[in-house]
């Protein structure tokens, strides 16, 4: 189990540094180098994948703990950048995520699980694989936002070389921003509708404060893509919103659980 993470983790970390080398220094009439990183980043899945089947088969079944989730999350992550990358190679979105994802992996190693809590129905299972989908997603139009706000301010600074020369443009960065927060969006909103229907009795289980956060994200979201189609909201507003709505998740999820798991000690 160890070994498998430990892998994972210097692939990623490998990807990491092949890819800003490119992105610093290729030429951009050159070809990227994309076979080498997508085989690395497909033998880091694989271990990533043996990591938490290895965790969920020593538990007997789904493993709650925070870092076992935020494993899931990273892979999710990994295999969306990954499949990402070859839409657009120049600016590669491992460059982001996949020391991203090393570091969670680390954090893996580094911390130990310290719930014992296990899936007992079922039918959570769908929750709890929605949620995490929109977990990662949104996390990623986090990061594209934080990127887009750099993107525009140096536009504005009019600053056109360097680094922003291998960004896509402007316009691409918002639609991929939108198209990450409508998917998001979905999987959140679904993720909350089967969270509702499956699962009994919230204040006994500590997840009222989680719930409250994650309505409140699902409203910001809402309202930003509601304002987004309907007044043309962009650029700085979104980049705003997305991080508002991706803070009060952080709160819902990775706060609550830091509470209850290590601080509480009831996770």
């Amino acid at each position: 189990m160890a070994i498998a993470n430990a892998l994972a983790f210097l692939l990623y970390l490998c990807c990491s540094v092949v890819l800003i080398r490119q992105f610093v220094k290729r030429d951009l009439n050159q070809p990227a180098a994309i076979l080498p990183i997508g085989l690395m980043t497909t033998l880091a899945l694989i271990f990533h994948a043996f990591h938490l089947f290895f965790v969920m088969d020593a538990a007997g079944g789904w493993e709650l703990s925070l870092m076992t989730m935020l494993s899931i999350i990273a892979w999710l992550m990994a295999f969306m950048a990954m499949i990402g990358g070859f839409k657009w190679q120049i600016a590669h979105p491992g460059i982001v995520v996949y020391p991203l994802v090393a570091f969670i992996l680390m954090m893996v190693f580094e911390v130990p699980a310290s719930s014992t809590k296990r899936l007992t129905d079922p039918a959570l299972e769908w929750h709890i694989l929605l949620s995490l989908t929109a977990y990662s997603l949104l996390t990623l139009a986090a990061l594209q936002s934080v990127i887009l706000a750099l993107q525009e301010k140096q536009l504005h600074q009019h600053h056109t070389g360097g680094w922003l020369r291998r960004l896509p443009p402007l316009q691409y960065m918002e639609k991929t921003l939108f198209q990450l927060l409508i998917a998001g969006f979905v999987f959140l909103s679904a993720g909350l509708l089967t969270g509702f229907i499956f699962v009994d009795n919230f204040w006994a289980q500590n997840l009222a404060h989680k719930t409250v956060f994650s309505i409140l994200a699902w409203v910001i979201f809402a309202v930003l893509l509601w304002g987004h189609y309907r007044h043309g909201w962009r650029a700085q507003t979104a980049v705003r919103w997305t991080l508002a709505g991706f803070l009060l998740l952080l709160l819902a999820y990775v706060g609550s659980k830091i509470v209850l798991e290590f601080i509480l000690k009831v996770g």
